[in-house]
């Protein structure tokens, strides 16, 4: 095995999943993002590995070249998801406790509906940086925005989650809490 196929092979191993929550978050059918991160891949294996030194870190590469081949099959197909709720509803839970497991799906289906309620661009900026912990720089390469605008993104779309958590945590207490 060569040191170019051994190299693609670390990077599958540490950015596949990573890139098929991202593109089944765009495209929003996983089976579709998983040919999509394939072909990212066939794709790194004949350009990217030449245009990344072998020093360099290929995330942004791998993530701007996944998100576009996403966006391509969104417009092949004339609509964007960004949230399937079924799909994150079908997933399998390895709580074995059924109590757990309705808690975590309730909390989880709480976060999913108020992100949800994000413009896509803030909520694409939430995935690259929390689920892929990708730097400022790395999602402005990907989205093609600034640095800047990435922190902005972000700011205010933790700003809206923080407020909107709040109101809906308002409705579940049982009294108002005194203040003194």
């Amino acid at each position: 095995m060569s040191d170019a196929d051994e190299r693609i092979e670390e990077l599958m191993r540490r950015f596949e999943i990573p890139l098929q929550q991202f593109a089944t978050r765009i495209i929003g059918d996983r089976e579709r993002a998983r040919d999509v991160v394939q072909e990212t891949f066939v794709k790194y294996g004949r350009n990217g590995a030449r245009s990344t030194s072998s020093s360099a870190e290929p995330a942004t590469w791998l993530f701007t070249v996944c998100r576009n081949g996403a966006l391509n099959v969104c417009r092949k197909e004339k609509r964007m998801l960004f949230l399937d709720e079924e799909l994150i509803q079908s997933r399998e839970d390895e709580q074995p406790m059924p109590f757990r497991h309705i808690e975590q799906e309730e909390a989880s289906g709480f976060l999913t509906r108020i992100i949800a309620t994000l413009p896509p661009r803030q909520q694409e900026v939430l995935q690259l940086k929390f689920q892929n912990d990708l730097s400022y720089q790395q999602i402005a390469e990907i989205t093609k925005t600034t640095a800047n605008n990435v922190g902005v993104l972000i700011h205010t779309a933790l700003k809206s989650l923080r407020r909107k958590y709040a109101e809906a945590s308002k409705d579940f207490l049982p009294f108002e809490p005194r203040t003194t």
